[in-house]
């Protein structure tokens, strides 16, 4: 009941935080300026993503969401993630709330133990938000039917379509697998949150490392090898992308394999992440 009452208590800091809204104002800015960039393909050349089709054929809400998904998980989200996670620790610090919440009980642990249910939490919402925000835009403007899938990642694959009545339940089964992979920038910047009272520090080291890190893992395998990319954790945090091979009707199904080596990777990533950031704040002396 002490936790129950403690992540209520830290949903509710969320709720009232005007800075933990950038997220949903990004969302929005970033489905407008992407619709933009539609109508501007629509205009100019007539293809989205080097698809040579007519756009009437394939561009409609669904395509539109899921487009925005797709990009917005290693363009936009990843900052929102920083912002939130990272604020939870350093931010409190910084304004001199945390000191005082330590003064009694709960205890340290169940207090980061709240702050990083209570993370993920908002994360998940915000994700959800953003494609609920895509879909009834996407529709507005294009209208619904079939979604068209087209993942850089299968590109040798082609494309193909998912029927308008299976398609809800792979964006619910992305919006989950999107928030279960970025529990690790999540775990990252509360780690950080944990070991500096600056919450600038935590949002541009994690941001850095994620950058870093997908970069790296997209130069060609002659400047970095297979092997070495292996070992990038962005390399191993597109597996719900497995859920769009479930829906392709002509392929073999979800590679188990890979989704579980990766999903392997990013839990252990995540959980050694936030051990750490509980090992640390535990034996910190709060200052602040």
């Amino acid at each position: 009941m002490t936790f129950i009452r403690l992540l209520r208590w830290e949903l509710f800091k969320l709720y009232r935080r005007p800075s933990s809204y950038i997220g949903f104002v990004l969302c929005l800015l970033f489905c407008a300026a992407t619709l933009f960039g539609f109508g501007w393909a629509q205009y100019k050349g007539r293809e989205v993503q080097g698809l040579k089709l007519d756009p009437s054929v394939y561009l409609n809400g669904p395509f539109y969401a899921n487009f925005v998904l797709n990009i917005a998980f290693f363009a936009l989200l990843p900052l929102v993630v920083a912002t939130v996670a990272g604020s939870q620790l350093a931010g409190e610090a910084k304004d001199g709330t945390l000191r005082a919440l330590l003064v009694r009980p709960p205890s340290r642990t169940a207090l980061y133990l709240a702050k990083a249910v209570a993370s993920l939490l908002w994360i998940e919402l915000t994700i959800v938000f953003l494609v609920a925000l895509a879909l009834l835009v996407g529709h507005i403007a294009y209208g619904g039917g079939d979604l068209l899938v087209y993942i850089w990642e299968y590109k040798s694959a082609g494309f193909w379509s998912v029927d308008a009545a299976d398609w809800p339940a792979v964006f619910a089964l992305a919006a989950l697998g999107a928030g279960v992979a970025l529990a690790l920038v999540a775990a990252v910047a509360l780690l950080l949150s944990a070991i500096t009272d600056n919450p600038v520090v935590a949002h541009v080291g994690t941001l850095g490392g994620f950058f870093i890190s997908s970069v790296l893992q997209r130069l060609p395998d002659q400047l970095m090898g297979p092997g070495f990319k292996e070992l990038l954790p962005t390399t191993h945090m597109n597996f719900w992308h497995e859920v769009y091979r479930w829906a392709d009707p002509a392929g073999d199904g979800v590679n188990r394999g890979r989704l579980l080596e990766d999903l392997a990777w990013c839990g252990g990533l995540s959980v050694a992440c936030f051990a750490g950031g509980l090992w640390v704040f535990t034996r910190r002396d709060v200052t602040s």
